[in-house]
């Protein structure tokens, strides 16, 4: 008898990010489109990650991202099997007056309301 928990897709979906098909690989990265830059992380330099409903920190060898938000547990378990091929930061009205998309649709599941991308080497000073 297996120990695992799988969880409903449906619980993981966010307009915020993506997440690979199920009858697809996992992903080899996790790409992070910021407003005006992307970053390419590949899972295998992945170290860990952890948070809670407000905020997700996670870490990979070259650089440690940190998202902020509502609904993030969902997230966490989506990285936590690697599933997540992006993270989209909302613009700054997105986030603010919580609305998405073209038509200004209002959200109202999981959300992300900012994405911080740090060189692990500038966060330790170095």
């Amino acid at each position: 008898m297996s120990n695992t928990t799988t969880v409903p897709v449906s619980e993981l979906v966010s307009e915020d990010w993506q997440l690979a098909e199920e009858d697809t690989k996992r992903p080899t990265a996790l790409v992070v489109k910021l407003r005006r830059r992307a970053h390419i992380l590949p899972y295998f330099r992945l170290i860990h990650a952890e948070g809670d409903d407000s905020q997700v920190k996670i870490a990979f060898a070259s650089h440690s991202v940190n998202v902020t938000g509502c609904g993030l547990n969902a997230l966490l378990t989506a990285i936590s099997t690697q599933s997540v091929v992006r993270l989209v930061q909302p613009t700054e009205n997105e986030a603010k007056f919580g609305l998405r998309g073209l038509n200004g649709t209002r959200i109202t599941g999981p959300a992300i309301t900012g994405i911080t991308v740090v060189r692990r080497e500038d966060e330790e000073g170095n």
